[in-house]
């Protein structure tokens, strides 16, 4: 009897060990949405097939564009930018910036602390409330053509990023909404089939206090020359607790 009752007092002493090891691999497998981190290649960054937030990177390249639309055209920092504008329009873990379109230019914007920041550095979008634009491949050829022949640089912090042509991705097919007053006048307000063709500096959440986010961008496409420019954009960001 004694013999007995010690074999199955250590047999639910392993039972509880293994039922503790499955318990911690459970957890460890369980996706920390809040905590996917960059790469390996630029530790600052995000890679194209994360999901940071549980929310895929090119998901987030549509919520960027339907946060640019939905901003009205006096807030809205796509033509005009000021440091007052950087946080309008901005909810959730993701602080969006929009790029430069042409030129040298500083810009200063305060950051709440724990947020993630996407900035396009080429970024293309096109959507059928553009006649011309009958078929899913006219979608694709428009927001990918102004990005060819492009020769783009970044840093984060004087670091510079790796590899920044790898970062160029593109989103599946989405409906995105234009309202009335949107930043491109010739827009019909509307819900549309839309498609993005980007490269994007995602930065995983910075340390508080100041940062310099630079990139520069030159293109110049010997086919289509209406493509063509050129721009310099440093982000100061102030990362504020």
């Amino acid at each position: 009897m004694r013999n007995g009752f010690a074999n199955q007092h250590q047999n639910q002493k392993y039972f509880y060990v293994f039922l503790l090891v499955g318990i911690v691999l459970a957890l460890a497998s369980v996706p920390l949405m809040n905590l996917v981190k960059a790469d390996n290649l630029n530790p600052s960054l995000y890679s194209i097939d994360t999901s940071p937030y549980g929310i895929s990177y090119q998901k987030w390249l549509e919520r960027l564009w339907q946060w640019k639309f939905a901003v009205p055209t006096a807030e809205n920092t796509v033509h005009t930018y000021s440091r007052e504008k950087c946080a309008i329009g901005q909810q959730g873990p993701v602080w969006f910036l929009n790029e430069l379109l042409s030129g040298t230019e500083d810009r200063t914007c305060t950051v709440p602390a724990g947020k993630s920041i996407l900035l396009p550095v080429l970024d293309g979008q096109c959507d059928t409330s553009d006649v011309r634009l009958h078929t899913d491949q006219d979608l694709i050829q428009c927001a990918s053509a102004g990005n060819e022949y492009g020769v783009i640089s970044a840093t984060v912090d004087g670091t510079p990023i790796k590899n920044l042509d790898s970062y160029r991705t593109h989103t599946e097919f989405y409906n995105i909404t234009v309202p009335a007053d949107n930043i491109f006048k010739e827009k019909p307000p509307g819900t549309y089939r839309s498609y993005t063709d980007a490269t994007a500096l995602f930065l995983s959440p910075l340390a508080p206090g100041s940062h310099e986010v630079h990139y520069t961008v030159a293109i110049s496409n010997p086919i289509q020359p209406n493509y063509n420019y050129a721009a310099d954009l440093t982000f100061h960001l102030i990362v504020k607790p």
